[in-house]
């Protein structure tokens, strides 16, 4: 929760925070850098005021796409990595290494613009934040830790969509707190809040969380080659299970592709007319997203787990996804904007339930592993997702701003299609909980040894 909070205030503080240097630095005696630009905010295309918003644009876009870059390379290799690590060498210890790299990335942010420096140097920031695996390495080994002390089963998938909604929670109040923040205090302060929140989160691992390996296991027992294979073997191997990892990774891959990319693309077109929301209103449509899709969202798992096996509420997910992108396409009034959320608050179930799917797949002493090549996958997919969306924008951002959602929705789409054939090639059988199958298995041998 603490992690997430300083995650999306963060985002939200950078992205807005970018379009204001922009703003006052390449038009300072216009409009748009004035406390109050409504009369500027209108679709005329012939307006002075519009080509001047509609170039920081562009230019916020391109700062996005470098971002998007930067946060992603490096935490590709670091989380391939730590995955296999922590399998070995304990979670908590990986964990406090990850935390602590995105606290130093938020001090760097909070001096940078406190000195009001060029904001093409918060990609250093966006650099050390990578180095620690972001936000996809550090949530890998939590959900491995969640693997330690869970069994396969229903209770795995509800102790990861717990997860899930915690973090959720998190990201809900920073939604909430984050326009009061920035325009009570400013950027500076608000970026304060942030190197407090990350600074948290590493207390809460080192003061509360158990160790749940011993602290001897040498690290020097695996080679960083094998920890890397080890996050994709399952992909790789001739198994049984082969083409289940396969399917319930593709789409996997879509559906992260389909929601990653949003963020900073929903903040710019929020900004940009017809609407030109606040800070204010950019944070209570970030709180009421989050609290839709991470706490409402997941808190269903529980009832629909009464009827429907895992892969189908994946699809009810991916469903909600793509109406939710379609319809915040071709939104033209705040109403229709703040409709999206609730359309789509069942899409990040998309997340947790594959995620299970692919636990309940894996012995106990590979989780880690298995979860760094998720982590992997979604950086990849959210790098993917966050480059195309940022290109589309900026090639569309003057003809058909919606379109970046028309393709997120295809891309929504192509996760329902592989679950669906996950399910037909599944062909409706449940997976039985390890206990259940380790009672199974004693009750036969004693019932054949009773006959002997």
């Amino acid at each position: 929760m603490f992690y997430l909070f300083g995650l999306i205030l963060s985002s939200l503080l950078t992205t807005q925070y970018t379009v204001y240097y922009l703003q006052t630095r390449m038009f300072p005696n216009s409009s748009l850098s004035s406390s109050d630009n409504m009369s500027a905010c209108n679709v005329n295309t012939s307006t002075k005021e519009y080509h001047e918003r509609t170039t920081v644009q562009k230019t916020a876009t391109q700062i996005g796409i470098y971002r998007a870059l930067i946060e992603s390379l490096p935490a590709l290799i670091t989380s391939s990595i730590i995955g296999g690590l922590s399998d070995r060498y304990g979670r908590t210890r990986i964990l406090i290494y990850t935390t602590i790299l995105s606290f130093l990335s938020a001090c760097l942010t909070n001096i940078l613009i406190y000195l009001e420096i060029n904001v093409y140097y918060l990609l250093f920031s966006s650099a050390v934040y990578s180095i620690g695996g972001g936000l996809y390495g550090t949530l890998s080994i939590c959900f491995a830790y969640i693997s330690d002390v869970t069994s396969p089963g229903k209770q795995r998938t509800l102790m990861i969509a717990f997860l899930e909604a915690s973090i959720g929670f998190g990201g809900a109040v920073s939604g909430f707190v984050s326009g009061f923040i920035i325009e009570s205090f400013g950027f500076f302060y608000a970026s304060i809040f942030v190197s407090a929140s990350a600074f948290s989160s590493v207390l809460v691992i080192v003061l509360f969380l158990p160790p749940l390996r011993p602290p001897d296991i040498l690290i020097s027992k695996t080679t960083t080659l094998e920890n890397v294979r080890a996050s994709f073997i399952f992909y790789f191997e001739t198994s049984p299970k082969r083409y289940k990892y396969v399917l319930a990774i593709v789409s996997f891959m879509f559906g992260t592709f389909s929601i990653l990319g949003k963020l900073n693309i929903e903040v710019l077109y929020q900004l940009n007319a017809p609407f030109c929301w606040s800070s204010l209103k950019v944070g209570y449509y970030s709180a009421i997203s989050t609290s839709a899709s991470m706490i409402l969202g997941v808190a269903c798992v529980k009832v629909l787990q009464k009827w429907f096996v895992d892969e189908v509420i994946a699809i009810f997910g991916g469903i909600s996804g793509m109406a939710a992108n379609t319809v915040e396409a071709f939104a033209l009034s705040d109403q229709i904007l703040f409709l999206v959320p609730v359309i789509g608050f069942l899409n990040r179930l998309v997340f947790p339930i594959i995620r299970a799917m692919l636990s309940k797949l894996t012995p106990p002493d590979r989780q880690g592993a298995l979860f760094a090549g998720i982590a992997v996958v979604e950086i990849l997919a959210g790098m993917a997702s966050s480059l195309g969306t940022s290109v589309i924008y900026k090639e569309t951002v003057e003809t058909m701003r919606g379109l970046v959602f028309l393709v997120l929705a295809g891309s929504a789409f192509l996760n329902v299609f592989f679950l669906l054939i996950y399910r037909v090639k599944n062909g409706g059988s449940k997976t039985l909980p390890i206990q259940d199958v380790t009672k199974i298995i004693t009750e036969t041998q004693k019932l054949i040894g009773d006959e002997g």
